[in-house]
Formats: structure tokens, C-alpha cells, sequence
């Protein structure tokens, strides 16, 4: 019997979510998941392995739905749940974003759980070329305008209007102990048994998410990369915030909102050369690297890497080079399965997010 507490994981279903729960059971901790819909059996048959030790329960709507029954018996919760950046409409998911995070705040309280660990994002600060960092530094975009702006622009202001809804709610239950974790672009392999979750190519690279770049460049006509540098290996930020279960620093002695961020160089030009060399099977496929965006900066500079040692413990990053080849392996055993099914899949050209 584990001492370790029970951990609600919203989300558990998504790419970061999933490696969050599989890194908890690893670390001997007793989880229960949510996810919507075919998901909720599709994340159970993903930890099967761990037994009794996990448990996914359905949450059909992070903004409104009863928690009541989920949080029985939990100890922390850790929220990576939030919407999928241009599925749905703006408004639904601003509600969802903000009033979901809120939300699930109140239903920590009134179930008496103190420790909320909630998945934000590096966007809600500004553009990463300003190296402004601070955890009072915010992006300015308000909803009126991100309305009316591009896809990228709504999810902007989804996240930054979500994190400042739990950062007032933080200040008014200061008996709670919340943090956020606002990493950059997520990468690294699938959690061990993702294929439940992806039984059919249909729609993968939505649930691929910021990890879909590196499947892309087996696509030899690849052109799509990320936007902006700046890069973070999944296990890295799923271990993150498992650490903040047991920070060393007290709460309301430390940070709340911390930019999550890998210290190495994240050039995709290297990533493809890594696999050119490391997986000499796979040079058929590999996208020109000469397709790859110059930048003058191939890593996010102003970031003080201080905060995570410090506070939450956690100093050991996951080198670039073992991410993209641990992803990219992972990719391919997510073929093989689809392969073994008769299913064919052509790698879209659209970028992933």
C-alpha cells in the first residue's frame, strides 16, 4: 500500500498529461486520470499495467462538470487539462480555459485539497525575444482583441486570462498551495502504452500537439517548425510538477508562475542530423535541413533556471538530443501499430499547432 497521496490528474488523455501520470505511477504514486468520452477506456487500458494503482474517471466538461466523486480521497491535483489551440469555438474555449481552471480550484477547497499543480504555458508572457520572465510579466493581448485575432492569439489569451484567474484565486486561499508551470514547447517520446490512445491515425497530430514537429520531419518535404525557440522534454515537465508536490520551499515562500524551460540549444537542423546519424534507417524519410529556419538564438535567453533548483528541487534536464530520438522512436512504434491494424497514414503537410 502506497503512502504517497492519491494525485487527480485532469487531462491524462493528452500527450502531456499522459506522460504526467505515467512519471506519478513510476514514482509510486496512486492516480486517478480524467479524460472525456472513448478516452476514459482508452487511458485505462494505457496504465493497465499498473493495476489498481490507477484509475480513469470521466470529467465531460472541465468548466461545470460535479467533482465531487473524482476527488474523493485525493491528496493534490495536478491540472494539465486545456483546450486544443483552434478546436472549437473562441468563446467556449476562453470559458473553458478560465472558468475550468477556476473551477476545479473551488473543488479542491471544498474537498479540503490544498496542493494544485496547473499547467500553463510560456505564451502568457511576453513575446520570448523581450527575455522578460518575471512571474508579474504578461503578454498584452486582451480578449477583446484576441476575439478577433488569429488562432495563436486566441490561445494567447486563453492561457494568460486561465493562469491570472488562478493567480487571484491563489491570493484569496492563501491555506492553498498552487502553482504554475509555464513551459515552452513540449517534446520528448509518447507515454509507454499511448497507443491505446491513438488505435487509428484519425486526428493524431491534434494529440500529437507541439510534438507533432518532430514526427514531421520524417515527412521529406516538410516545411513546418516552430514559430519561436525554445524547448522542453515532456518527462521533464511532468517531473517538474511532481515536484512541487513536495517543494522544499514553503508555500508562499516561492514562486507561483514559473517559465519551464530546457537550458540546451533546440535546433531542428541538429535534430535532423541526430536522426540522419543515430536511425540510418530512417534517412529516406528525413525532411532537408536546409528547410530549417535560421535563427540568431536557438534557445530562450532571460530565464532564471535558479527558481526550479531552488524552489521545487529540480536541476537535471533531459539533453535535446535525447529527447527528439527517444520521440522519434517512439513515432515509429506508434507506426508499427497502425501497421499491424492494416492502417495507412500519410504525414499531413498542415502544421500540427
Amino acid at each position: 500500500m502506497s503512502t504517497k497521496p492519491l494525485v487527480f490528474v485532469t487531462g491524462a488523455s493528452g500527450y502531456i498529461g499522459s506522460v504526467v501520470v505515467h512519471e506519478l505511477l513510476k514514482a509510486g504514486y496512486p492516480v486517478r486520470g480524467s479524460a472525456r468520452g472513448r478516452k476514459v477506456a482508452q487511458v485505462q487500458a494505457t496504465f493497465a499495467p499498473y493495476g489498481a494503482q490507477f484509475e480513469a474517471v470521466e470529467i465531460a466538461d472541465v468548466a461545470s462538470s460535479d467533482y465531487t466523486q473524482a476527488l474523493k480521497g485525493v491528496g493534490a491535483i495536478l491540472h494539465t487539462a486545456a483546450p486544443v489551440p483552434g478546436r472549437g469555438d473562441f468563446e467556449t474555449a476562453f470559458k473553458t480555459s478560465v472558468d475550468g481552471s477556476v473551477h476545479i480550484l473551488r473543488a479542491a477547497k471544498n474537498a479540503g485539497i490544498q496542493k494544485v499543480v496547473v499547467t500553463g504555458s510560456i505564451v502568457s508572457f511576453p513575446p520570448v525575444e523581450q527575455a522578460k520572465f518575471r512571474p508579474n510579466d504578461w503578454v498584452e493581448v486582451t480578449k477583446e482583441e484576441a476575439a478577433n485575432g488569429n488562432i495563436f492569439m486566441q490561445y494567447t489569451a486563453q492561457k494568460k486570462y486561465g493562469e491570472l484567474a488562478v493567480l487571484k484565486f491563489a491570493e484569496e486561499n492563501p491555506d492553498m498551495d498552487i502553482t504554475i508551470f509555464n513551459p515552452t514547447w513540449v517534446f520528448g517520446p509518447l507515454a509507454p502504452g499511448f497507443e491505446a490512445i491513438v488505435p487509428s491515425p484519425e486526428g493524431v497530430m491534434t494529440t500529437f500537439s507541439s510534438n507533432g514537429f518532430i514526427y514531421q520531419l520524417l515527412r521529406a518535404d516538410n516545411k513546418n517548425y516552430p514559430y519561436v525557440p525554445g524547448a522542453i522534454d515532456v518527462r521533464d515537465v511532468a517531473r517538474i510538477h511532481i515536484a512541487a508536490l513536495t517543494a522544499p520551499t514553503p508555500n508562499g515562500k516561492r514562486i507561483r508562475r514559473v517559465v519551464t524551460v530546457s537550458p540546451y540549444d533546440s535546433s531542428f537542423r541538429e535534430v535532423i542530423k541526430y536522426i540522419h546519424d543515430e536511425r540510418p534507417e530512417l534517412r529516406g524519410r528525413l525532411a532537408d535541413p536546409e528547410s530549417v529556419p535560421k535563427w540568431e538564438a536557438y534557445r530562450v535567453h532571460g530565464v532564471d533556471f535558479t527558481v526550479l533548483e531552488r524552489d521545487f528541487g529540480f536541476s537535471k534536464f533531459t539533453t535535446w538530443k535525447e529527447s527528439v530520438l527517444d520521440a522519434v522512436d517512439r513515432f515509429i512504434e506508434v507506426e508499427e501499430s497502425w501497421n499491424a491494424k492494416g492502417l495507412v497514414f500519410e504525414m499531413p503537410t498542415e502544421p500540427p499547432v
